[in-house]
């Protein structure tokens, strides 16, 4: 039994998880929100649902990792897992993925330029977390065998590990035009004039008589 249950709330945990890190999201979402409201034709409410998408996205990719990585290390490491946990790993993966299927079709109902900055974010944050991952764990194979320190089944974690990170780094490969680009670009273009141009008079010449 808690005898004084203030102490526990404003302790130092209680502070961290009731009062910083709620400023700290707030903050954090505060400076995404000016950053894309910065681009030319950026509207705030869609800003505010890109940011949402994205965020639940980013959700939707976290429950699928969880639910298709053990599976894979099962498979590879030839440890058998109980029917109830392959069904438990099934239905996380499977609301990751409708989750991200519904996020994805939210997402493409926006603007370019409303959701670009959080597009850009968002895809160079996964594309660095997948490169890192896949680098490790080359790096981790690579000196196994160099230092022949070879245990039983040594080799599945970084190997699943390394398709994952190349896994993610080829999502993110075919997104280098990114909308933030685009949006740049359209707004850098000179603006052409609707009025037409008066077009030159043909100079005439007259022919001299003998």
């Amino acid at each position: 039994m808690v005898e004084n249950p203030l102490s526990t709330i404003l302790g130092f945990i209680g502070s961290f998880y009731g009062l910083v890190l709620p400023l700290m999201t707030i903050f954090f979402l505060a400076v995404l929100f000016l950053a894309s409201m910065s681009v030319p034709g950026a509207k705030p409410r869609h800003v505010g649902e890109a940011i949402y998408c994205y965020l639940m996205h980013a959700v939707s990719v976290l429950l699928m990792t969880i639910g298709a990585l053990p599976t894979v290390f099962s498979v590879f490491a030839g440890i058998a897992f109980t029917g109830r946990t392959y069904i438990a790993l099934l239905l996380v993966f499977a609301c990751g993925g409708l989750l991200f299927l519904v996020q994805d079709q939210a997402v493409r109902g926006l603007d370019s330029a409303s959701k670009s900055v959080t597009e850009a974010i968002y895809m160079t944050a996964i594309k660095i977390i997948g490169n890192l991952i896949a680098l490790l764990s080359g790096l981790s194979i690579f000196l196994s065998i160099v230092l022949a320190s070879f245990q039983p089944g040594w080799w599945v974690t970084p190997f699943v590990l390394l398709l994952y990170g190349m896994l993610l780094s080829w999502c993110t490969k075919g997104n280098q035009d990114w909308e933030l680009m685009k949006a740049l670009q359209v707004s850098g273009a000179p603006a052409r004039s609707s009025t037409p141009r008066p077009k030159a008079k043909k100079r005439t010449t007259k022919k001299k008589r003998k």
